[in-house]
């Protein structure tokens, strides 16, 4: 998990807030029960995401997230189309259970997609779920909106992911942080990092260097896949 920086102030933000707001979808506007009294937070988002402001915030909370997960760290592609995006828009507390949060900036952040994994594949099971397909209408103990929310996770070389409590290894859990599917994934994007082509350990200078950049965004303001898996584990070696 890693943490994601709002921006309030990006024009994008700005225009969604203002139709938003017009259209009575906003957070103060729903805390009236007689405003859209008949619609539940599904049917809030429903039309909020028709607006027509909406494909540009997407657009935002992809710069925001360095076109990351926000969950696992897998690399995000965008689409003009949201249907044929390779993410979903995850509300951090549930859209079902809060309708006024339903199209709030503040509460949605983007989540790794699964395009080709349907029930029937062969490669097709329940373990392959992860992140929001995984959390459904379920809340978390720790959430990618807290500063320190990295701090309760670690990483090792073979792509596990652990919790430094309870309640985040109950958030593992609800988002299915371990499984095969993913974790085979992890563990190759670590073994890139972490080793040089001969299968050998970089040194513990090397590894260091790794460090030092691992979480920088390239040009594009970009972050690597698993860029914050890939850190742990590295902090994971030098410091067991």
């Amino acid at each position: 998990m890693k943490y994601i920086e709002k921006d309030y102030s990006s024009s994008a933000v700005q225009q969604y807030e203002q139709e938003l707001k017009e259209a009575q979808f906003d957070r103060e506007s729903l805390s009236n029960p007689e405003i859209h009294k008949s619609c539940r937070g599904g049917d809030i988002y429903d039309m909020v995401k028709s607006m027509t402001s909406f494909n540009n915030l997407r657009l935002q909370m992809l710069k925001d997230q360095g076109n990351i997960c926000c969950y696992c760290g897998r690399r995000l592609f965008s689409d003009k189309h949201s249907d044929s995006a390779q993410y979903v828009v995850e509300h951090v507390v549930p859209k079902s259970l809060d309708r006024t949060l339903a199209g709030e900036y503040g509460n949605m952040l983007l989540s790794c997609r699964m395009l080709n994994i349907k029930k029937g594949d062969a490669e097709w099971d329940a373990d392959s779920w992860h992140c929001d397909k995984s959390k459904e209408n379920k809340q978390l103990h720790h959430t990618p909106l807290e500063v320190d929310c990295g701090d309760y996770y670690s990483y090792d070389v073979f792509g596990h992911v652990n919790g430094k409590d309870e309640d985040t290894r109950c958030d593992i859990d609800i988002l299915n942080l371990n499984a095969k599917y993913l974790t085979e994934l992890r563990v190759a994007a670590i073994e890139g990092e972490l080793f040089d082509e001969n299968a050998n350990l970089l040194s513990d200078e090397e590894l260091r260097s790794r460090l030092d950049t691992i979480m920088n965004t390239d040009i594009n303001g970009w972050h690597s896949e698993f860029c914050f898996a890939i850190a742990g584990a590295i902090r994971n070696v030098l410091e067991p």
